[in-house]
């Protein structure tokens, strides 16, 4: 991982000739230029991901209203609980990386792909178009893949859906073909923001990467997800911390629309505000089982504190768990409700406290725990892939009889482990004895093996609600509860939605393509499965 500040005046200034100057059209000309320079390119596809404000927010409500992390916002109950359909909403990860993110991709690796000189940039660009291109199939399902971003390029302007199938098979080639491509003998990227040009590091991140996505397969296609999870981890997957896949911003407050040099999750997060503070609840349903471990993330304020209403957000959660009595989970927010609703399960009110030697009340809603402010910090690291879930994913991987060196209770153990130290790159002061008395109180339970496993992954990606989501599907656990709260406003019969409909304008300009990929699923709707999402 390395620190994007260097780079963060070259993007900036080169995004206004990298633009599309039409963001509803998925082959639009990337550049407005002739020519492009693939350093600063490398870079932009990099910092594009985690850099938009707004582009965080959609994901946050869509699908983060679903996986019961946070809550309290209008959004994440509306579009979660409330299971109200928005257009726009579920369009903004189409619209957004179409156009910017996956057309400068293409652009880089056609740019770069017949000059030996540059077969590194090639090669990363690859890895990050998957990395993109993950997430756009997961969250539709049958999408533009193989001529997607050839507009310019190839004057392919009408683009059909490819099956998630095969845009899966194309993953595991694609990330074969650029890691064993990759050669440290070759000219290194100048302005690499994730591994500062570290080889080795790039290979590991692209077998882990490939990992995760072999795991997607056991429901639909056991066998290929073992023999591609069994060769992603024989040849090389992240062992430590010093391998997560992260992006480090500013400490910069964005605009309210468009990018920003500050990391665009902390700045949804933080608020409207600096007196106001965040608006994100950590929910009932998670404390309870982070309670119950006494994990040290919520034990040390790693995920939330509670905190006072100024411009510092001063940290009196001590004071106000004393004050209340009873256990973490009696101040938090249920999952799936707005942040004015009483918890029915653990019932409360404002509390005084004494602060400094004065007494200060504190308004029910901001007397619960909220986001902390690691995660609220402007340059917060922005994780693509960790070492922590690659130790989960090796703890299944071992559960299943898979060919992978280690037991399921040592990955585990390790996954616990490396999930609470990650928490240093956000600046957290780690103490070693929790946690291993975290991993020794918890190990693997018998008979729970994958309840336990999956759990900790929903735990852990507490950041990234469209992982979390992804990763529920492809397992069914943990057990969450979508919510049903007001019947007459719910649009999914009170069913957890499993993929997100396609943008308004595909049926309307793509129409023969769209058709034909509707078809596939029998309708357009947000309760049809992905390929992967086999119902068991």
């Amino acid at each position: 991982m390395k620190n994007i500040k260097t780079y963060s005046i070259l993007i900036i200034a080169s995004l206004s000739w990298l633009g599309c100057s039409n963001f509803d059209d998925l082959n639009t000309n990337p550049n407005t230029s002739a020519t492009i320079d693939p350093e600063i390119m490398l870079t932009t596809i990099e910092f594009l991901p985690g850099a938009n404000w707004q582009d965080q927010t959609r994901y946050f409500y869509y699908p983060g209203g679903f996986m019961n992390q946070w809550t309290g916002l209008w959004g994440m109950v509306e579009y979660g609980g409330n299971a109200q359909k928005s257009a726009p909403e579920m369009s903004r990860l189409w619209l957004k990386y179409y156009p910017d993110v996956i057309n400068k991709t293409i652009t880089l690796i056609d740019a770069t792909k017949d000059d030996p000189a540059l077969v590194n940039i090639n090669s990363m660009a690859r890895i990050i178009k998957v990395q993109c291109f993950l997430r756009l199939t997961d969250y539709y399902g049958d999408i533009p893949y193989f001529d997607a971003g050839k507009g310019y390029l190839e004057d392919k302007l009408i683009t059909q859906y490819d099956r998630q199938e095969d845009i899966y098979n194309d993953f595991f080639k694609e990330l074969d073909e650029a890691s064993k491509a990759l050669d440290a003998s070759k000219p290194l990227a100048k302005y690499d923001a994730i591994y500062d040009s570290n080889i080795n590091e790039w290979k590991k991140y692209a077998n882990s990467l490939r990992l995760r996505i072999a795991m997607r397969l056991v429901k639909v296609n056991p066998a290929k997800a073992k023999q591609e999870a069994e060769t992603a981890v024989a040849a090389g997957v992240f062992t430590s911390n010093e391998d997560i896949c992260a992006v480090t911003y500013e400490d910069f407050r964005n605009p309210s629309t468009g990018i920003g040099k500050g990391n665009g999750v902390a700045n949804l997060i933080y608020g409207s505000s600096a007196d106001r503070g965040s608006e994100f609840w950590l929910t009932t349903e998670i404390v309870e089982v982070m309670e119950a471990m006494n994990d040290p993330r919520l034990l040390n304020g790693y995920y939330a504190t509670i905190q006072l209403r100024d411009e510092n957000r001063t940290d009196v959660t001590d004071l106000v768990l004393n004050e209340r009595g009873g256990p973490y989970a009696a101040s938090t927010m249920q999952a799936q409700r707005y942040a004015w609703d009483p918890n029915s399960k653990y019932p409360g009110g404002p509390v005084t406290i004494n602060y400094n030697g004065e007494e200060v009340a504190i308004e029910y809603r901001y007397s619960l725990l909220r986001a902390s402010k690691y995660i609220q910090a402007f340059d917060a690291p922005f994780i693509n892939i960790g070492y922590a879930e690659v130790e989960f994913l090796l703890a299944e991987a071992a559960f299943r009889g898979w060919n992978v060196p280690g037991s399921a209770a040592e990955h585990y153990k390790n996954g616990l482990e490396a999930s609470v130290r990650q928490w240093r790159i956000f600046g957290a002061e780690v103490n070693e004895s929790d946690v291993t008395a975290f991993s020794n109180a918890n190990p693997l339970t018998p008979g729970q093996e994958l309840m336990d496993i999956n759990t900790q992954l929903w735990v852990l990606h507490i950041l990234d609600p469209m992982e979390a989501w992804s990763n529920y599907r492809r397992s069914g656990m943990p057990e969450v509860t979508f919510h049903n709260y007001v019947p007459s406003l719910n649009q999914s019969n009170g069913q957890m939605p499993r993929r997100m409909e396609y943008p308004s304008q595909e049926a309307e300009l793509n129409t023969s393509s769209y058709e034909e990929a509707v078809s596939r699923i029998g309708e357009d709707d947000w309760l049809k499965r992905v390929w992967w999402d086999v119902e068991q």
